[in-house]
């Protein structure tokens, strides 16, 4: 974390010094195989998830095709279809949810490891809430990681899959607008292109105070549970105490509401864009409709696949807060790294500890 009154270090030294520190998990060969199948199995399920997206893309067309055709025995087949689909999705997403779990929960593993053993390391000279610290950054750190990542992932083979296919939609007679015959091709993917850039553009600028006011709530509730601990331990409830707690309090609540502000600029911008999305895909691909020179399931499939171009490109936009997040306790982990060299050894065993009864 930046020190006050210091420039906050750019995305790509955090990201760089993040990885020095933590990446030992992907490529030490004690953790590695096992990462390595992880993400094999990851990026199966996603792959698989996204033939089915293209699938469903097709199924739009067949089944309002077979409405506009009155073809009901069309209409049924599409159903047992649409069966099959959902049933795919629903494994495809679970086998997703599994492996980014299991592998967020082996990159923490190692991580808290290699943590604790920088604060055993360092004694004395560890910061009074090291503990919470260790375990809440450790936690957000790699879980917000592996999420990102598998969502950007997803989002990428989506794109590469949807672009094809809005180019070939686009591939139609001239449209007649005015007397003038309008054909440009590929122009359904080169607004779809312009829709997301532009929205992606607009939104990191309205992020960056996100991800600052991010930074600054996540440091002032980690000292104010440092002062109710310290108060706690110390048994020190006199006057000076309670105007140091409600000092801290004071200054969270301050750090709170300009986050809550961030949040709503962005919101905002967010809430324009994904319901902007939801129509304009229609008032796109309507022109060839009501030209006569598409079908109705045409109309229904080229909007389906606008959609879904968009919103892969759109990534950046419904993670910024995460992505605000994941900075600011990747910063507070290399703080965390920086007390002590990192263990040259290989990390301890893990052992399994008896549960507390629990009682009541």
């Amino acid at each position: 974390m930046a020190a006050h009154g210091t420039a906050p270090a750019s995305w790509q030294i955090v990201g760089t010094r993040f990885w020095v520190t933590a990446g030992g998990y992907w490529h030490l060969p004690e953790t590695r195989r096992h990462a390595c199948l992880l993400i094999a199995a990851l990026l199966g399920a996603i792959l698989l998830e996204v033939g089915l997206l293209l699938r469903f893309n097709t199924w739009n067309r067949d089944l309002f095709n077979a409405l506009e055709a009155h073809d009901a025995h069309g209409v049924l087949v599409q159903s047992g279809v649409l069966v099959a689909i959902v049933v795919g999705m629903g494994l495809a997403s679970g086998g997703q949810m599994l492996a980014r779990r299991r592998l967020a929960l082996g990159w923490r593993r190692w991580l808290t490891q290699r943590l604790t053993a920088g604060w055993i390391a360092a004694g004395g000279s560890a910061p009074a809430n090291v503990d919470g610290r260790i375990a809440e950054d450790a936690r957000v750190s790699t879980e917000d990681a592996v999420e990102l990542v598998a969502s950007l992932v997803h989002a990428f083979c989506t794109s590469a899959g949807f672009i094809g296919v809005l180019w070939a939609l686009s591939d139609h007679a001239p449209i007649q607008l005015g007397g003038i015959a309008f054909h440009v091709p590929g122009y359904l993917l080169w607004l779809a292109l312009l829709y997301a850039c532009g929205g992606m553009a607009v939104a990191l600028l309205a992020g960056r105070p996100l991800i600052r006011s991010t930074d600054a709530r996540q440091a002032r509730e980690a000292e104010y549970r440092a002062a109710l601990v310290r108060t706690r331990d110390q048994a020190n409830y006199d006057r000076e105490a309670h105007g140091l707690l409600h000092r801290l309090f004071h200054d969270l609540a301050e750090v709170f509401d300009r986050q809550s502000r961030a949040y709503a600029g962005l919101e905002f911008f967010v809430c324009i864009v994904t319901r902007l999305g939801l129509g304009l895909p229609y008032l796109v691909a309507t022109p060839a409709y009501l030209a006569g020179i598409a079908s109705l399931g045409w109309l229904m499939q080229a909007a389906q696949a606008f959609q879904t171009v968009t919103t892969a490109l759109g990534w950046p936009v419904a993670n910024m807060p995460r992505i605000a997040t994941w900075r600011a306790s990747a910063e507070r982990v290399l703080a965390l790294a920086a007390m002590a060299p990192a263990p040259t050894g290989p990390p301890p065993p893990a052992t399994t500890l008896a549960r507390p009864a629990i009682t009541g």
